[in-house]
């Protein structure tokens, strides 16, 4: 992004105060930075839907409006599901949260051959075939293109001299028992509306969201566990683990109980603290902050969220009081967004590497 309202930071340029050096910040803890003059709040994974921008950094229940009517969520009555159903949204959950792998052998006279294993890209392609519902499809496989049919499941060189190869899927199971499942799930979920959402008519929510947080002994306003786990459960929305996106989360983690993901909570922390999955939590953050229809982050939320995920860069509260000052009026886009994870991770305190006249 270019412009005397603008910034271009992918090793570009960059602000004068930080390419001289100036504004070296301790990630001690202390009061928060304003952000365009105003005290700047403590990121929240809850968000009140009467208030669009609403982000809390409190315990105080919250109040959602179903159905036009305001409703305390942690007076609903106790749920139920029904196993049938229940064994379906498992499945599917466990598919996504441990894609299947695709096994292929020669169609050939003679020995049928031994089966053996695509390569871990290849399986991802035709896993997207069959999210997408399509029968065929083609595939790059060691240089040459295959037809790929998952109705027949025959792979077709369009090679006419190749041989068809046969396929096969080979299903992963999860560390999770589906009834142990159910039973966690239950202690916090409530109906959500819509009633046909495709994952799930229910879900975890509001003040039981925050109970689950708390007997978890994670603070969602403070602590970045609670977004790790959300990217897991890959929610779509704020605040809101919808019955397959719960299972989906818990099958990858391989957990089933309270306990059980209670001790995962130290290590989704860690992973993201230690940058192992940074990027990825990082990636996942802008897009579930976002209000739709929207498709930018107002710069004092995106500060917020910086402060979370980034908050060992030395450089990052100068360069918010920055861009406060020089983007009045701005919001950051995804590009941005993910433009200042390279400046975090990528580019020394000292700015060694900047180069005034990079070549484009």
């Amino acid at each position: 992004v270019q412009g005397s309202q603008g910034i271009a930071l992918h090793c570009g340029f960059l602000p004068q105060g930080l390419r001289n050096g100036q504004g070296a910040v301790s990630t001690a803890a202390g009061p928060q930075p304003s952000v365009g003059g105003r005290k700047r709040r403590r990121p929240h994974l809850l968000k009140v839907r009467e208030t669009s921008r609403a982000v809390r950094a409190s315990w105080s229940p919250l109040q959602r409006q179903v159905g036009g009517k305001s409703t305390n969520m942690g007076e609903k009555a106790a749920m139920s599901i029904d196993f049938s159903q229940w064994d379906a949204d498992c499945e599917a959950a466990f598919e996504v949260a441990l894609p299947p792998r695709w096994e292929f052998r020669d169609r050939a006279w003679g020995s049928p051959g031994v089966w053996r294993a695509f390569p871990e890209a290849v399986s991802l392609d035709i896993n997207a075939l069959a999210r997408r519902g399509q029968r065929q499809g083609n595939i790059s496989f060691g240089g040459c293109e295959l037809v790929v049919d998952l109705q027949d499941l025959v792979a077709v060189p369009t090679d006419q001299y190749s041989v068809p190869r046969m396929l096969r899927k080979s299903v992963r199971t999860p560390h999770s028992n589906k009834r142990a499942l159910r039973q966690l799930y239950l202690q916090y979920a409530e109906e959500l509306p819509p009633g046909d959402h495709p994952a799930g008519a229910d879900g975890i929510a509001g003040e039981k969201l925050l109970r689950l947080f708390k007997d978890l002994e994670v603070d969602p306003a403070t602590d970045v566990a609670a977004l790790a786990l959300s990217a897991a459960c890959s929610a779509t929305e704020m605040g809101v683990f919808r019955r397959r996106e719960f299972i989906c989360g818990c099958a990858s983690l391989e957990i089933d109980s309270i306990e059980g993901l209670r001790e995962k909570m130290s290590e989704l922390r860690e992973n993201v603290l230690s940058r192992k999955t940074l990027p990825e939590v990082y990636a996942y953050t802008f897009g579930v902050a976002l209000d739709a229809p929207s498709k930018v982050l107002p710069l004092d939320e995106a500060a917020q969220y910086w402060a979370l995920l980034l908050h060992d860069w030395p450089l990052r509260e100068v360069f918010c009081d920055w861009a406060s000052r020089h983007m009045k009026g701005k919001a950051i886009n995804r590009d941005l967004w993910m433009m200042v994870l390279k400046l975090a991770t990528e580019v020394p305190a000292d700015l060694s590497t900047y180069d005034e006249n990079p070549a484009w």
